[in-house]
Formats: C-alpha cells, structure tokens, sequence
C-alpha cells in the first residue's frame, strides 16, 4: 500500500504507520505556506483602516466588554484568548505598528524567507488577531490549526539533516521558492504537518456534516430553500416568483442538500483514496461558491479550500510547480532572443562604425 495515500483507519499497523512516520517531500508543505499566507493576508488587509475599532482597548470591544464577559453566569460564550496586541495597551500607534509588522511577517512567510522562524511568528499572528471577539468569523475554525500545523512542519523540516549552518538551522532557507539541498530532502515533519491538517479537516467536516442531522430541514431537504429565502427577508410577491418552477427548484436543492451530507458525513471514506483527492477539492470548490452566494462568506470559502490542497498528492504539485518553472523558463529565454535580437543590430552598427 502507498503510504502517501493509504487510510487512517488502516488495520495493518505498518499502514498507520506509514501514513505518519513517512518522510515526505517538502514540496507540498511549501505549497500550503504560500497558498496559506495569501489567504492570511486576504484576511488581514482589508483591516487596515479599522485596527482601533476592532483590536484597540477602547474599540468595539473594549476592557469594559471584557470584564462583563469575564462575568457572566454561564461564563463567556467564547473564551477570550492571549493576544500579543494586548502588549500596545492604549496605544494606537503601538497597536498600528504590531499590525503592519504582522502584515511584514505573512509577506515573509509567504515567500518563503527564513520560514522557520516566520511560520512560529505566523501562527502567533494567527492566535493574536483571532482572540477578540469583536472579530469572530467562521474562518478562524480553519485559520488557526492552518498556521499550527505548518509552523511544527518548518519547526521540523530539516533538524535531522547534517551539512545546515547555524543560521539555515535556526531560521530555515533565506531564499524565496528556493531551498538548500538539505532542506529539499523527504521530511518527516512535512509529513507530519499535512497530515494533521488532513485529519483535523476531516472531523471538522464529519461533525459539520453529523450536527446538520439534528435538524429536521436537513433530512427534508429544504435547508438551502431557507438559505436563499431568509425567512424574516422573504415576500409574498418574491415567493409567488417560484411558483411557476417551484417544483423543479425544490427538487434540486434537495438534491443538492443530500450531496451535501452524504459528501461530509462520507469524506474518510474517500479523502485518502487513490484519486480521493479529486472529489475533495470538488466538494471544497462547490462548498465555497455555495458559501459565497448564499452566506456572503468569501473568507470561509477562502480557508476551506486552503485547507482542502492538504489532499492533493506531492507528485501533482511537483508536476505544477515543474510546469510553472518550465514556462518561467521559457519565457525568460523568450525575452533572451528578443533582447539579442535587439543587441544584434546595434552590436554590428557600432562595429560598423569602429571599422569606419
């Protein structure tokens, strides 16, 4: 059995094994960090303008929040977690600078510069920005083990391979999309890291899929009417619009509902197959657009589908990156033989003229 592509729930031990403790390449880690830092600073920048009213003491949510929160008979409806924002205190313009030195470390991470040390601090970028409530969004479900996992895979890629100095140790490669030797080996923590995010991604869409259960709109197949027809929106004359296509509208959404759930209920038993990963991305790229038109949601959209290229094989992503390589490649060749051809005549006037 591959043990790239061989099940958790295998039950030969060299199966359970293999799909933890093989080394991979690190080539699909090093995917993830540039398609995860993208998708952290689609998160983030559109907060530039409003970093006081959402992370500042004296913002939306404020001390005075925080205390009565603290002490609420039920306890807090969610737990406020340790931020490094909380170190500007009244500080606006402290604040301002932990906030673009945050931006300044996920354009490191994303490119790849001394990724070991910019992984540790992008995951407490992560922890930081998604601590207040005032900013509580359905994306950091999937943001937070996102950015974990992927710092223990840089804390790890590499530690067992001789020849690194001190500095490539301590910090990771120093060059963007480009890796020493050492670095590019078969690594047990990128292994490690995809795999947690595979299985931490398959019981968040297990138990999504297992809690739709416990309502009946689900099992009748009328979820989604609800979500294109918000109750408290919907019209008489907007609902009288249906009427005529009201049967084959039901239908399909109801179809639609079921694929929802048996995709979600069902996703071990196909996310690790052989060709598993196709129906993940599948399910992850009809989830997302059904996010972004019926919740408005794009950022969750954005996490999921980050999360979901954790399924997809080390070979197609080398295969991806080779043929992005080949056309860089090519084209700077291109613009190689038009430069020379550019050079070219200049070149044979000057030696005209010197011969003259």
């Amino acid at each position: 059995m591959n043990a790239r592509q061989s099940s958790p729930v295998s039950a030969a031990p060299g199966g359970w094994s293999g799909f933890w403790l093989t080394p991979m390449s690190p080539t699909a880690l090093h995917a993830l960090r540039v398609i995860a830092g993208l998708a952290f600073l689609a998160w983030l920048l559109p907060l530039a303008g409003h970093v006081d009213a959402l992370f500042g003491p004296a913002g939306w949510f404020d001390l005075r929040a925080y205390r009565q929160m603290s002490s609420l008979p039920d306890g807090p409806p969610k737990p406020a977690g340790w931020s490094l924002l909380y170190l500007a205190g009244s500080s606006s313009s402290a604040l301002a600078a932990l906030y673009w030195g945050s931006i300044a470390v996920l354009v490191l991470f994303t490119l790849g510069i001394w990724p070991r040390l910019t992984a540790i601090l992008t995951w407490l970028v992560v922890l930081s920005f998604t601590a207040n409530p005032a900013l509580d969004l359905e994306a950091h479900i999937l943001f937070v083990p996102l950015a974990s996992y992927l710092a223990l895979g840089y804390l790890l890629l590499g530690q067992r391979s001789s020849g690194l100095s001190f500095l490539t140790r301590l910090l990771g490669s120093v060059r963007p999309f480009r890796s020493e030797p050492a670095l590019a080996r078969p690594s047990l923590g990128a292994n490690l890291a995809v795999r947690l995010l595979q299985v931490h991604l398959a019981l968040i869409i297990v138990i999504s899929g297992l809690h739709k259960l416990q309502f009946g709109d689900w099992w009748s197949g009328v979820a989604l009417w609800y979500r294109l027809n918000p109750p408290l929106e919907a019209t008489a004359q907007s609902i009288r619009l249906h009427a005529p296509t009201l049967a084959a509208t039901m239908t399909r959404l109801s179809l639609a509902a079921y694929l929802i759930l048996t995709w979600q209920i069902a996703f071990p038993l196909f996310a690790w197959r052989r060709w598993g990963w196709i129906l993940v991305l599948l399910g992850a790229v009809t989830g997302s657009v059904g996010m972004v038109i019926l919740l408005s949601d794009p950022l969750w959209a954005i996490a999921l589908l980050a999360c979901s290229l954790a399924f997809v094989p080390v070979e197609v992503w080398s295969w991806a990156g080779n043929c992005l390589w080949q056309r860089a490649a090519g084209d700077g060749e291109k613009q190689e033989a038009v430069l020379a051809g550019v050079r070219g005549p200049r070149a044979r006037a000057q030696d005209t003229v010197g011969a003259r």
